[in-house]
């Protein structure tokens, strides 16, 4: 093992261009003042793989956006543990789950954030001392020759490339794993526009960072974080650390032999699951974003509760009568339906007269509630997503709906009946599969009509 101290970014240049023309085989890592430790992987001069400062949120954003379908069908577990996941996926390419064009451009994707952020801290001069670097050789032959390999010189090219124009942009202080918050509320209002404000405010739940919204709006990071820094430069819009995702859920109770032992589904709706119990309330969440939905997941699971995600819109009300939840989490901000309009279509299937819906938003103003409670949402939940947040509306709410189920005569606090809910009152009769295909008929009519 070879060990340097990288001082800045020419010096970083000529190790990579370096390893480049020996073929180097083996791993590289870095170690800086603040602990945050990276590494890359080397075959034959190719890169191929690395691990980032928050290597779990990078690998969830990446098979987020370019292998959607290894979400619906692999628990996240097996697939975002670092370093095994490049054997995974390689794998899954022999299998022909994923392209060998969708690996190559996740691996890619991977490793140009980390030599982004490996020339953001150098060029800030945040290690005076210098960033170690540690060069440990590997036989090739123990090498997957599966694995996806990016020419180093091309990949750092193409970083500096992205670096300058960051630099250019005014940004060369912000980093993309930084998420936002509004500081001065009033402020904010009276200078933009009231759509302007908006997206701001749903922009800065402090859950995501800068390139965890770019995946979740499908924007550019760049021309994503560029309109948002003159807020920042006048002290309206703040930076905050975001740590990385937790993928760890450990049993809140330890089953007895005797007692049902913890069911693990592969597929429900659109994300896998990790069910608790067959008797714990089932909880749902109608949300787009990876990163908001991982956390629910997180706090609902370590809670004892059953947990389904439907990111799919379209399909939510299908999944929903399908699988039944004591309780549902909308998001409001969702690019193909709002919330406002999916609470709506729930709220017209009397099976869902008492189940609570709680609306999932970083705007909480007078209006927005008021709307909310003429679709029939039963209750808010205000962004930035957090346990306590979440247990609150847990036993405030699902204790209520139960007591609502056991009372005859109950009055639904749902919005008047509109012309056209009068098929879907005769649902009640159907069986499962009728009710399906009839709402289905009804969505299907109600969006071409």
């Amino acid at each position: 093992m070879t060990t340097c101290l990288i001082v800045n970014t020419d010096e970083l240049a000529k190790q990579i261009l370096a390893c480049t023309s020996e073929k180097f085989t083996g791993r590289w890592d870095f170690e800086g003042s603040e602990n945050q430790n990276r590494s890359l992987y080397f075959s034959e001069g190719l890169i191929c793989g690395g691990s980032g400062i928050y290597p779990i949120r990078s690998w969830y954003r990446q098979l987020s956006r370019h292998c959607p379908q290894l979400m619906v069908n692999t628990t996240p577990d097996s697939l975002l543990t670092d370093p095994w996941t490049y054997d995974i996926l390689a794998q899954k390419v022999k299998d022909r789950k994923i392209s060998h064009e969708q690996m190559t451009i996740v691996v890619e994707s991977y490793i140009t954030e980390i030599l982004f952020d490996l020339i953001q801290e150098l060029e800030q001069h945040r290690y005076p001392s210098g960033l170690r670097l540690s060069q440990s050789r590997i036989p090739q032959d123990i090498m997957n020759s599966a694995l996806v390999g990016i020419p180093a010189d091309l990949a750092w090219s193409e970083t500096i490339k992205f670096w300058q124009a960051w630099q250019e942009a005014g940004l060369i202080d912000v980093s993309p794993n930084l998420g936002v918050r509004i500081l001065k509320v009033e402020e904010l209002k009276q200078q933009t526009s009231a759509l302007v404000y908006e997206n701001l405010i749903a922009l800065a739940d402090g859950n995501q960072t800068f390139r965890d919204l770019a995946v979740k709006l499908n924007r550019n990071l760049l021309l994503l974080t560029k309109p948002i820094l003159p807020y920042i430069r006048q002290g309206l819009i703040g930076l905050t650390e975001i740590g990385d995702l937790s993928l760890t859920c450990p049993s809140p109770v330890t089953p007895k032999p005797n007692e049902e032992k913890t069911q693990e589904v592969t597929e429900i709706g659109n994300t896998p699951l990790s069910l608790s119990s067959s008797s714990s309330a089932l909880v749902a969440c109608i949300d787009d974003s990876p990163v908001d939905i991982l956390i629910m997941n997180q706090i609902l699971t370590q809670a004892g509760y059953r947990f389904i995600n439907i990111q799919n819109q379209e399909n939510a009300l299908l999944t929903l009568l399908s699988q039944k939840p004591d309780l549902i989490f909308l998001d409001l901000m969702m690019p193909i339906a709002n919330g406002y309009e999916i609470c709506a279509q729930i709220r017209r299937v009397p099976f869902f007269k008492n189940t609570p819906v709680i609306i999932v938003t970083g705007k909480d103003g007078v209006v927005d509630r008021a709307r909310a409670k003429m679709v029939g949402s039963s209750g808010f939940l205000t962004k930035p997503i957090d346990r306590e947040k979440v247990m609150k509306v847990l036993q405030m709410y699902l204790s209520s709906s139960k007591s609502s189920q056991s009372e005859e005569g109950i009055k639904s606090d749902r919005p008047p009946q509109k012309k056209g809910d009068s098929l879907l009152q005769n649902l009640k009769n159907l069986d499962s599969s009728e009710l399906i295909q009839d709402v289905l008929k009804s969505s299907i009519k109600q969006k071409y009509s």
